[in-house]
């Protein structure tokens, strides 16, 4: 994961995630781009000379690189690229357009946790629209989160085949970071799967450091359980396509892990 994205909002909350970002490239010797979606005030574009809204936009675009230059400075040189403002309406679309034009490995953002305002939580909401859709993997960094060199990621799974694209990437962002990998399942049926558990598998191809199943009445108190006692600095999620209803699960699971958690939450897109 050598190219990293990091769309900001000129938060503190960013600001907080664009610190732990490029301790992260220092980690794995990444550049990271800096970007922000921008868009004009309302106007009555049917009255309005066209050229009028296009200088508009081009004074907008100057004012916002700007900002993305006092954003960044202070940060070493050699780990932030290019700073770019873009004009655009749906903010997780155009992340991803980018993604996808530009061919980043990551996408890093900060998100809040959920005694903020609402508006804080829209901005919440387009980091966990942004993992739903983004065509590489994106990192979550918790306003909470302090940065440590990841030393044990735990990734949250059933055990599906469908993991397995996920995990190869997994495994050579872990091996960039020389952390251990922890595969945990969370059983919500009574009385299956205790916390020293440990499921042995012969010939599995990824190499890890344990498989524990956790007995929990809910995934997320599960997980929470897991990461305090294994002491986890990372976790990670696979999110396969599936249908609609599954989909909008999976998106409401991640933002509650998103908001929930103050340890980072990597996700990978099936």
């Amino acid at each position: 994961m050598k190219k990293i994205l990091f769309p900001t909002d000129f938060s503190k909350a960013s600001q907080h995630a664009l610190g732990y970002a490029v301790s992260l490239a220092k980690e794995l010797d990444a550049v990271i781009d800096v970007a922000s979606i921008y868009r004009l005030p309302y106007v009555d574009a049917a009255n309005v000379p066209p050229e009028w809204i296009t200088e508009m936009q081009e004074e907008k675009r100057k004012v916002v690189i700007s900002h993305l230059d006092a954003f960044v400075s202070g940060q070493p040189e050699k780990r932030i690229g290019k700073r770019m403002a873009i004009y655009g309406i749906f903010i997780p679309q155009e992340i991803h357009d980018l993604v996808k034009a530009e061919g980043y490995d990551l996408v890093v953002m900060g998100t809040r946790g959920e005694h903020h305002t609402k508006s804080e939580k829209f901005i919440g909401s387009i980091t966990t629209h942004t993992m739903m859709q983004a065509p590489c993997p994106v990192l979550a960094v918790p306003e909470e989160a302090k940065w440590n060199v990841p030393e044990r990621i735990a990734f949250a799974t059933d055990f599906g085949p469908r993991d397995e694209a996920a995990i190869s990437q997994l495994m050579e962002f872990a091996a960039a970071l020389a952390a251990s990998v922890h595969f945990v399942h969370v059983e919500t049926a009574p009385g299956i799967g205790q916390m020293h558990d440990m499921i042995p598998l012969e010939n599995y191809p990824f190499p890890f450091t344990e498989f524990a199943v956790v007995n929990s009445p809910a995934v997320m108190e599960g997980i929470d359980k897991y990461i305090k006692e294994r002491k986890i600095d990372l976790l990670a999620l696979f999110i396969p396509k599936r249908r609609l209803w599954e989909r909008l699960f999976h998106s409401s699971f991640t933002k509650r892990m998103a908001f929930h958690s103050r340890t980072p939450l990597l996700v990978f897109k099936g």
